[in-house]
């Protein structure tokens, strides 16, 4: 065999070896790929998991029952136009389980909104009997009470939310749009974040995250690899009002403090929960000094159908007193509101285009 001919064989040889071992090269390149894409797959499961269990729909009953609107409803259910007269419980935000005992935590914007208030858990079932235990117009937070439990819920583990990093992996579920028990992925973009007059609250403190976040994930849950709490979904910064990749949540530390503070607050709800109508926020200091004041409350919303809408509350009015009580800000209303009873009478000082009106109101309730 000639000189050539041998190498040439030799230079096949080597050619082919070097083949083969650069395609098991690869091959074992994507095989550890694939299986650390796996990997990834089954840890973000297993946060799933862990903090699903904890995570509630909260609805809004009617305030009032309408026979006329449930009887439309029955003669077109199943049809195109059922849905438009759906006098049903709608979801209207997100809630999260903080303890086994029934305790609740929302945003208070999502409690204050709905007139009857009920929850379904992640396994769906329906609690109707829940009290307001707690709002704070400050935080945006509310606490609510589930009552007559059959079996003990699950509730969230807290994470420290001070030990946050910007960068970390979090993740956002709630129920987007109503529908219900959805999960985003996303990292804290930024911490301390402060916000001003968005929908009669002001934030300060807040975690910022691109998860995902839309209305009806107010009240949610953003929590860590771990599957641990680490802040409440609470407010967009977008134009349209949906997601734009900005969104915040009220930190972990901050919920469990406020928790604390009013767990043990104790609310009948034999006769239902009282109730006005009414979302307020604390008055701008230029309007304080315009009207020459340092207390009240603005009305921003009257819901329909309700005591606040009956007897004559408008949006823009200046609350000064209730019950013969000088109202210094949002918070100190709520507790006074909580202090009365579903079908007593309260006196209401109005300021409405500078001047003062009183009202007398029967309150209604939850």
């Amino acid at each position: 065999m000639g000189k050539t001919k041998k190498l040439n064989i030799f230079i096949y040889i080597v050619l082919v070896v070097i083949s083969i071992s650069l395609l098991l090269f690869f091959d074992s390149k994507a095989k550890i790929k694939t299986q650390t894409l796996y990997d990834l797959q089954q840890e973000i499961r297993e946060v799933v998991s862990v903090a699903k269990p904890s995570i509630v729909s909260i609805l809004s009953n009617p305030s009032v029952d309408d026979e006329t609107l449930q009887r439309y409803y029955e003669y077109f259910k199943n049809t195109p136009f059922e849905q438009y007269f759906d006098y049903k419980a709608r979801i209207v935000g997100t809630g999260v389980i903080v303890s086994s005992d029934g305790l609740v935590v929302t945003n208070a914007h999502v409690a204050m909104g709905a007139p009857v208030i009920t929850i379904k858990d992640s396994n769906g079932k329906v609690y109707n009997d829940v009290s307001i235990l707690a709002i704070s117009n400050q935080l945006d937070l509310a606490l609510l009470r589930i009552n007559s439990l059959s079996s003990k819920l699950n509730p969230i583990t807290f994470a420290d939310s001070d030990s946050v990093n910007i960068g970390d992996i979090v993740f956002a579920i709630g129920n987007p749009f109503g529908f219900e028990m959805t999960v985003t992925m996303g990292i804290v973009s930024a911490k301390n974040r402060s916000l001003k007059a968005i929908q009669g609250f002001s934030y300060s403190n807040l975690i910022q995250t691109d998860a995902a976040l839309n209305p009806g994930n107010s009240g949610g849950a953003l929590v860590d690899i771990y599957g641990r709490l680490i802040g409440i979904n609470t407010v967009i910064a977008s134009t349209s009002g949906t997601n734009s990749g900005v969104g915040f949540a009220i930190p972990s530390n901050t919920v469990k403090s406020f928790i604390e503070k009013n767990k043990n607050r104790v609310v009948s709800s034999s006769s239902g929960q009282p109730f006005l109508g009414v979302k307020v926020a604390d008055i701008p200091d230029y309007v304080k000094n315009y009207l020459g004041i340092d207390y009240g409350v603005i009305v921003g919303e009257v819901i329909p159908n309700t005591a606040a809408s009956k007897y004559g509350i408008k949006v823009n009015d200046i609350i000064i007193e209730f019950n013969d009580e000088k109202v210094m800000d949002a918070n100190q209303f709520i507790d006074l509101i909580l202090q009365t009873k579903p079908g007593q009478k309260v006196n209401i000082k109005i300021i409405r285009k500078g001047k003062i009106i009183d009202l007398e109101v029967v309150m209604g309730k939850k």
